[in-house]
């Protein structure tokens, strides 16, 4: 079977589609479970320092190291393998882009390209690209702030008097 040059464009052109839609895929995957932990990060630990609810110290622990392991499943598993899938579409987007002599100066428009020259690197490490490290730094944000509020529960509250403590019998006294 032999493919003319024309269909095969046609066929790289449809796989370039198929690569950008992914990447983008990948994106709104990445920037959509970013924004809800974020958010209930955020909530949680609104509603933590507004709220009647003490924790003590071992439930304090318990709830960090919670967040902790969340934070560590959320990065380095399901991240992390949208991260490789997402370098994997981009290095494939530029060798399509390649075959299609994208980067190669003068095949469209005088002596420049059509792409920037430093695209050829999307998917590598000298790639330009910092979505993951900002969508784990805002993150780590996230949790720093709720980490916060945890410690500081009940830092701030009037404490409740007991009938054992000084305050409850004084107070009684001058009600009396």
């Amino acid at each position: 079977m032999t493919i003319n040059d024309d269909k095969k464009i046609d066929i790289l052109i449809l796989a370039l589609k198929e690569r950008y839609d992914s990447i983008h895929n990948i994106r709104e995957r990445v920037q959509g479970i970013g924004i809800w932990a974020l958010g209930l990060l955020i909530a949680a630990g609104g509603w933590l320092v507004q709220s009647s609810i003490i924790l003590t110290d071992d439930q304090k622990i318990f709830v960090i190291l919670g967040i902790i392991v969340a934070f560590i499943v959320l990065r380095y598993v399901y991240l992390e393998d949208l991260r490789r899938g997402f370098i994997g579409q981009q290095r494939a987007a530029v060798q399509i882009e390649s075959a299609l002599k994208l980067f190669t100066p003068g095949a469209f428009c005088g002596e420049d390209t059509i792409y920037p020259k430093n695209w050829e690197k999307a998917g590598t490490e000298e790639g330009g690209g910092k979505f993951f490290n900002s969508t784990t730094a805002l993150l780590f944000v996230g949790i720093a702030l709720f980490t916060l509020a945890v410690l500081l529960n009940g830092c701030f509250q009037e404490h409740v008097l007991g009938p054992d403590s000084y305050s409850y019998h004084s107070a009684r006294w001058h009600q009396n």
